[in-house]
């Protein structure tokens, strides 16, 4: 035993010493995740505001321009134009220059003030190739339309304005109270460039050694399939935890992102998934040739597995076939422990199932892997 603990350290500090003196592949060890995290978190971290705005008030009664200056109002809506046709509305949306074009019909004003049991309609055109700021704009148009109808109807609603409203809706939402997209998206980058990082430093071990020419020296030595698989898993996994701490304190005190639960749980659940993942990069290190193979399809296992993560991509809308091979995938299981340990607080009583599906993935990920490494050594 002791023997075989001589033999990994001495090949951890082999692969420590090549990787420190690899400066730009260290640079992009540190940097690359930690800049990518930045830029998302940046542009996640504040609310869509300001987006380019057309309105046509064809009523101009006195609700059309209750309703326009509701929306130039608004921190959503920048009213940049106001064009004289629909159809002018419509080609500002076309060439980009608005993202959302608001056309108030003729009768608006008395509609309302009727009541009608036909009430008048408010065209909205919005821009589509850009979905998520669409989605705000609709959010926000509704929102002031539904504020601008109550306060119409409890004007005549008689002694019901007494009551000062007329339905009171209690909402509660937990564990992200300001709805903000930041808490969602930075956790999920956190636990996406954990496994990159972790693949794309475990894929280069076996792969730099086949390619400079040392994997013959190693094999020559009293060394096991298992033991190198382990001193090989060991630099990756240091230099991919230390980048992973640096990550969530910028998560945490930078972007302000809540972290409610326990932080040595999460340090040592971070830990444990990291050496599954470990396994599909050694594994990858073992059928490729080159470097540049072995990153190659490193980038391959990780487009898949974040098209599978239900990051970009909601399981819940996927096939039934794919919704299945989606628990195949390692990072899905622990992006859903991630955010319930950030976010809820919860502990092991609750996260069980997912830490037991990644053990199971990561037992059979690590036994394919030293036994293609065993294969690739005795035919080598």
């Amino acid at each position: 035993m002791r023997e075989s603990l001589v033999r990994i350290w001495t090949l951890v500090v082999k692969d420590v010493i090549q990787l420190r003196r690899d400066w730009l592949l260290t640079v992009f060890i540190v940097l690359g995740p930690l800049s990518e995290l930045l830029l998302v978190g940046w542009a996640t971290s504040s609310h869509i505001e300001h987006l380019p705005t057309a309105i046509l008030d064809v009523d101009r009664s006195a609700e059309s321009r209750a309703l326009v200056a509701a929306l130039e109002n608004s921190r959503t809506f920048d009213v940049s134009d106001y064009p004289v046709s629909p159809t002018e509305v419509g080609e500002l949306v076309d060439r980009g220059a608005v993202v959302v074009g608001v056309i108030v019909p003729d009768g608006f004003g008395a509609g309302i003030t009727s009541l009608a049991a036909e009430p008048p309609q408010v065209q909205v055109i919005l821009d589509g190739a850009d979905p998520t700021a669409s989605e705000v704009a609709q959010l926000s148009i509704e929102g002031v339309i539904g504020t601008l109808a109550q306060r119409v109807l409890l004007d005549q609603a008689g002694p019901l304005a007494d009551r000062g409203e007329v339905i009171r809706a209690e909402v509660r939402v937990r564990y992200n109270e300001d709805l903000s997209e930041a808490n969602y998206t930075i956790p999920s980058e956190m636990g996406l460039m954990l496994m990159g990082v972790a693949m794309m430093i475990a894929s280069l071990g076996i792969a730099r050694e086949r390619e400079l020419g040392t994997l013959e020296q190693i094999m020559v030595t009293p060394m096991r399939p298992v033991e190198v698989t382990i001193g090989k898993a060991i630099p990756a996994a240091l230099f991919s935890y230390i980048n992973f701490v640096a990550m969530l304190a910028v998560t945490v005190w930078v972007f302000k992102v809540p972290f409610r639960g326990s932080l040595p749980l999460f340090l040592v659940l971070a830990l444990f998934y990291l050496f599954v993942e470990l396994g599909w990069g050694l594994m990858v290190s073992a059928f490729s040739s080159t470097q540049q193979q072995a990153l190659m399809l490193a980038f391959l296992v990780m487009m898949v597995e974040m098209i599978f993560s239900g990051y970009a991509f909601p399981v819940e809308n996927m096939p039934r076939f794919l919704a299945l091979a989606s628990n195949l995938v390692p990072i899905k299981h622990w992006l859903l422990v991630m955010r319930a340990v950030m976010l809820k607080g919860v502990g092991l009583e609750t996260v069980w199932p997912q830490l037991l599906a990644l053990a199971a993935l990561g037992v059979v990920i690590m036994t394919i892997t030293v036994l293609v490494l065993r294969r690739r050594l005795t035919t080598e």
